[in-house]
């Protein structure tokens, strides 16, 4: 599916869910205090093929060497990763310092699970459901349903480096 053939509103949703897979992939590399100008191989493990019209996009963005597509990729105890709309991104590095990345996963978890709460506070609070249109409600809802997935996987991450 190429970027010209979505309608406005999914090329918007499109377009920042790249934008939002590019800066993880961009904070991968900086917390594991690679070089920006440094090419590096990133691998995507997702289950949809929305995405791989964008594939160069993403490559140039991310200033990858390459951009695999990979929805059985099983990285080893350690690999960075970080979890985004389009799906897990790897960096794919030697893997080294389990600490740094066990810790790195602990923020994210952390950053995930404080996302997670405040949208269901929302929720909870019957005069914002009440009072908000259906759309923002509707919104808020598929938040605890995008942040509880993303936390689990996180959090499975993490497991798999104990």
């Amino acid at each position: 599916m190429r970027l010209h053939d979505v309608d406005h509103a999914n090329k918007r949703t499109l377009v920042s869910h790249i934008y939002e897979t590019v800066q993880a992939g961009r904070n991968l590399r900086a917390q594991a205090k690679i070089p920006a100008n440094k090419k590096m191989r990133y691998i995507l493990r997702e289950d949809k093929k929305v995405i791989s019209d964008q594939l160069a996009t993403l490559s140039r963005l991310l200033n990858a060497e390459k951009l695999k597509l990979d929805q059985h990729y099983e990285a080893e105890a350690g690999v960075p990763v970080a979890v985004t709309p389009l799906g897990e991104l790897f960096l794919a590095i030697a893997v080294g310092d389990k600490t740094a990345e066990r810790d790195r996963l602990d923020k994210e978890i952390a950053n995930v699970e404080a996302e997670l709460q405040t949208a269901q506070e929302k929720l909870n609070n019957k005069s914002f459901v009440d009072r908000a249109p259906a759309a923002v409600v509707e919104e808020h809802r598929q938040r605890v349903k995008d942040f509880s997935a993303q936390l689990a996987k996180l959090k499975q991450a993490r497991q798999g480096l104990s």
